[in-house]
């Protein structure tokens, strides 16, 4: 599906009526929720912006199909925003031109970082689905919500994962391990890098190597190379789709072999990746977000947006399967179009933050399996947390925590490079 630059969903008239008090009460009803999206689109982030966007698309479609939001559907005012350059023109483009009232964005910690600030300076809300750096929310902000969780608790969740389940499955122990962390140096990954590192500390684990990169680089060969020199066992990895594939191609070149590899979310969990790397891509670990988990995890309402969510996905993205970007994508626009709103009565933007402060789900109500609690003081989703995957042929695979794992076999250790065809059977 080709997603253009900027994308306006039409409205449909209200009818022509004779008398002007009702002619007034019609068109004040059948006033539409315009909301502006911003999303990396081109550049290199823009596989992961496409997907997000997805999302949002499909859960437009859906409230939509119910009669939109105050009566009519519901309006995109969509701007592309590449790179963090470009996020306070843009923001402000939204905000001064198709005067919106809500912002939902971005995926990209440095984009939404700076876009929030636009939006908060000119007390928009700014909902936030799936940008996870700390300092985001760490402002002090009145009209900023985020979905996610954190980096620092995704690193952290990630380096427990390996301590407590991927050491031993690899069959080494605490003591004889050697791990090492790779992050891209934005926030995000610093943060994430940062939270991993201190449970590795914690726990007394021997990590041989902790390095980041610019994620716009075209050469990772090196990092390859001295992670054979020095016999890494476990990488964890923070990374987006294009340095995600380049480094595992060039780690396929040079043979590196490891007992396992965990990412945290970004390009370790998308179809992209998958299909750069074939069969190569199995057994490989993965911290995140998932919308492949066990439907009977949720809430029953949810199950059923759960399955028709996979049901319509394909259809309106010509055969494309969705990732766990599309599922957060869809699961926070759904959730302001279905619930904030529609409580807020109207684009009031204290009514909004009233609303959104006021929602109050157990987990296992949103088709990625989080609930819905705002910190008051961090404006920070409280239910959300991250799940574990594996990738088994070519497919990615929830395997916990309990009751979301839906995989029968985990495979550890990693088998070696062109062994991978039957990971999970």
């Amino acid at each position: 599906m080709t997603i253009s630059r900027r994308h306006f969903v039409s409205l449909t008239g209200a009818g022509a009526l004779t008398l002007a008090a009702p002619a007034i009460r019609t068109a004040q009803a059948a006033s539409p929720a315009k909301i502006g999206v911003l999303l990396p689109l081109s550049g290199p982030l823009a596989s992961l912006g496409n997907d997000v966007l997805r999302g949002f698309q499909l859960a437009q479609s859906f409230v939509n199909a119910k009669g939109g939001v105050f009566g009519a559907p519901v309006e995109f005012a969509q701007v592309d925003v590449p790179g963090s350059t470009e996020a306070t023109s843009q923001a402000q483009r939204l905000i001064t031109s198709d005067r919106v009232k809500v912002i939902i964005g971005s995926y990209a910690s440095a984009i939404s970082f700076a876009a929030s600030q636009v939006a908060e300076r000119n007390k928009v809300v700014y909902f936030e689905q799936g940008a996870v750096a700390d300092d985001i929310t760490s402002r002090g902000f009145k009209y900023l919500f985020r979905f996610i969780y954190p980096s620092t608790e995704l690193g952290r969740k990630c380096a427990e994962y390996v301590v407590e389940k991927v050491i031993p499955g690899v069959g080494l122990t605490a003591a004889n391990a050697k791990v090492a962390i790779l992050t891209e140096n934005s926030n995000n990954g610093t943060a994430v890098g940062a939270g991993a590192k201190a449970y590795l500390t914690e726990k007394g684990i021997n990590l041989v190597d902790h390095s980041s990169y610019d994620f716009k680089t075209n050469d990772l060969s090196s990092m390859v190379q001295r992670y054979k020199s020095l016999e890494v066992d476990i990488l964890i990895a923070e990374q987006y789709t294009p340095d995600a594939i380049l480094f595992w191609r060039q780690a396929r070149e040079a043979g590196l072999k490891l007992k396992a590899m965990i990412g945290n979310g970004g390009g370790h969990n998308v179809g992209d990746f998958a299909d750069a790397l074939g069969d190569d891509v199995n057994g490989i670990l993965n911290t995140g977000t998932s919308v492949y988990i066990n439907p009977d995890a949720l809430q029953p309402d949810t199950a059923a947006l759960f399955k028709r969510f996979h049901e319509e996905y394909p259809k309106m993205f010509e055969g494309r399967k969705p990732s766990a970007h599309s599922g957060m994508g869809f699961n926070a626009m759904y959730t302001v179009l279905n619930d904030i709103l529609p409580a807020a009565g109207g684009m009031d933007t204290e009514k909004i933050r009233e609303a959104a402060l006021a929602q109050d789900k157990p987990i296992g109500s949103s088709i990625v399996g989080w609930g819905l609690k705002f910190d008051p003081k961090t404006q920070n989703n409280t239910r959300a947390f991250p799940t574990y995957d594996q990738w088994q042929n070519k497919q990615i695979q929830s395997i916990g925590p309990e009751p979301f794992g839906i995989a029968k076999k985990i495979t550890m250790p990693l088998p070696d490079w062109g062994q991978r065809a039957n990971v999970g059977q």
